[in-house]
């Protein structure tokens, strides 16, 4: 056999071999892991049926639209406060504004229990207990990751 001919099979079988491995790690990719936000594990945990996942999506969707609306108050605080940057402003104003910030955010985590208490009674007797269990792991399930942490 000649050095062009076994060069030729050779190529042609590397090449067959690369496109079969395309196509194996085009047909068999592994599923994407499924991402269980929040609400779907307290509906897990506390066992809610039917009319409880509706009545909680409800919830759901209150909770959602006042943080949103709270947000936006603290974000038009901080762009006045912000504004005060470029110019010669009195710190006590900023310190008005930058308590302000604080008693809007006070309503947010106020808003944020009220949520957990209708959560609370939208349970049942016998889920009571997993929504006991369900308050020592409620801050960590709503937190962003802290980075640089190990």
């Amino acid at each position: 056999m000649s050095k062009v001919k076994f060069l030729s099979i050779l190529s042609i079988g590397l090449l067959i071999s690369n496109v079969a491995l395309i196509l194996f790690m085009i047909c068999h990719k592994p599923p994407h892991p499924k991402h269980e936000g929040p609400r779907d594990i307290i509906v897990e945990k506390l066992g809610f049926d039917d009319i409880q996942v509706k009545a909680y999506d409800q919830l759901i969707k209150w909770h959602q639209d006042e943080i949103t609306k709270t947000e936006k108050e603290i974000l038009v605080l901080k762009n006045r406060l912000y504004s005060n940057l470029t110019g010669e402003t009195e710190s006590a104003a900023n310190d008005s504004i930058i308590n302000e910030i604080g008693k809007v955010q006070l309503k947010i985590e106020n808003i944020h229990y009220k949520h957990f208490q209708d959560l609370n009674n939208l349970c049942k007797a016998d889920q009571k207990k997993a929504f006991k269990n369900l308050t020592i792991e409620i801050a960590t399930l709503f937190s962003h990751p802290i980075k640089g942490r190990r």
